[in-house]
């Protein structure tokens, strides 16, 4: 690792120790005593005063290198590239169930190269207006209207481990709970986490506006004889002038027997509407895992995906998802890490991994993958396997809140000389 990457280390712990006085109440009552009475017994105050003052301050500092060597089999493109930024939010208290927060981002690039020899979405520096938003909720419905994180399929924050959240201008209604609800979206404008501003458009085509999307879902779990336990989830998501994509899955869980295995099936389609942005769409997509649990805390999965080729329509057959592209596989059960399965073409998808917790600190797992996908009827299949290693260390006692993560990856594939690496590390503190 370059020495820039210490330098990355030493302003993220700085800024740790600079902020454990905040560790134990980041409130604005705490923060400048402003004699609010803030223990309540119903979460929920009983003022406005109050719920302004008993508001806390949140955030996250992070800092992330990516080193790539070959980067997506382009031979020699080396990039490398430090960054570091995060985000800071205000959030009121609930008051009758009503809380509103408004947040700003930043990222700044600590290195001076050749921006050509540079991690895209890390060599800009950027800053400006992240969550802002205002939402109502009570033990059976949320309602949530503003700037927004968003956990919807193909649309979710995937971007996480970055330093910018990806973010919806969206308004956003569920009625229920995780596994048994209603929910409706309709997302106005998006911003990218290479972006500092809310536009409407979509990483499909940052040049090209769209009305954005409507998501429509629904989930169901089912408690069946002898322990076994049943969920099911439904998905309509249109996204204006590209296409319209229907999702759904089933799993069945059998927590009682040895290694407590869990099967799961999923079918993804898509079609073309409107405009057609991307042109012909028509994709049939097939999805089967099993998980089990080798290890109290750990998981070992085999999943597998069929992409239904059709050589007319976009890249083969293969889904388009205008908001995770080139940024993550989002819900199929058999992707890689680096690249995005619905990137790759139709075809075969395999996935096999190893993950969990090794202790109370450490997280760690290894993934193996296997894309036999064509974007073209006229090309040859990628055959593109990825072996991938991680690891997760969450800090306790005075650092708590502070986490180091790397991931490390090759990617080979006969169409192509030389193999591509990358690896990702990156330090975060969460207050």
């Amino acid at each position: 690792m370059r020495t820039f990457t210490l330098k990355s280390a030493t302003l993220v712990l700085a800024m740790t120790a600079a902020m454990q006085s905040w560790a134990v109440d980041t409130s604005l009552n705490g923060l400048f005593n402003l004699e609010q009475d803030c223990n309540v017994n119903d979460n929920s105050v009983k003022t406005v005063q109050q719920m302004f003052g008993c508001g806390a301050v949140h955030g996250v500092v992070k800092s992330a290198y990516y080193s790539l060597n070959n980067g997506y089999f382009v031979n020699n493109l080396n990039q490398d590239t430090v960054a570091i930024g995060g985000y800071i939010k205000y959030e009121t208290a609930p008051f009758y169930g009503v809380q509103a927060a408004i947040g700003y981002d930043l990222q700044r690039r600590l290195d001076e190269k050749n921006k050509n020899d540079e991690v895209s979405e890390l060599k800009e520096d950027r800053d400006g207006l992240a969550e802002a938003y205002i939402t109502w909720k009570n033990d059976l419905a949320r309602v949530t209207i503003g700037n927004q994180r968003l956990n919807l399929p193909f649309m979710g924050d995937y971007a996480d481990r970055r330093i910018l959240m990806a973010l919806y201008q969206a308004a956003d209604i569920q009625v229920g709970n995780n596994t048994d609800f209603l929910r409706l979206t309709k997302v106005n404008k998006f911003k990218s986490y290479g972006d500092d501003a809310f536009t409407k458009t979509t990483r499909q085509n940052a040049n090209i506006k769209t009305d954005g999307v409507w998501s429509i879902g629904a989930g169901k779990s089912f408690e069946l004889a002898n322990d076994k336990k049943l969920k099911m989830q439904l998905w309509y998501q249109d996204y204006e002038d590209y296409t319209g994509l229907i999702y759904t899955q089933a799993d069945l869980a059998f927590p009682k027997l040895n290694y407590a295995p869990e099967f799961s099936l999923q079918y993804i389609s898509g079609k073309d509407q409107g405009k057609a942005l991307a042109g012909e769409v028509n994709s049939q997509i097939l999805g089967v895992q099993a998980a089990f649990k080798v290890m109290p805390t750990a998981s070992l999965k085999v999943a597998y995906n069929y992409i239904k080729p059709d050589h007319d329509s976009y890249l083969n057959g293969a889904l388009l998802t205008p908001y995770a592209t080139k940024t993550s596989s989002g819900e199929f059960f058999a992707q890689p890490f680096f690249t995005s399965t619905q990137d790759l073409g139709a075809g075969n998808a395999f996935m096999l991994s190893l993950e969990g917790k090794l202790t109370d600190q450490v997280i760690a797992g290894t993934r193996y993958s296997f894309m036999d996908l064509k974007e073209s009827a006229d090309v040859a299949s990628r055959n593109q396997s990825e072996y991938m290693i991680f690891g997760i260390y969450n800090f306790t006692g005075a650092l708590k809140g502070l986490s180091v993560s790397n991931f490390f990856g090759i990617q080979t594939s006969p169409r192509y000389e030389k193999d591509f690496l990358q690896n990702r590390f990156a330090l975060s503190y969460k207050f």
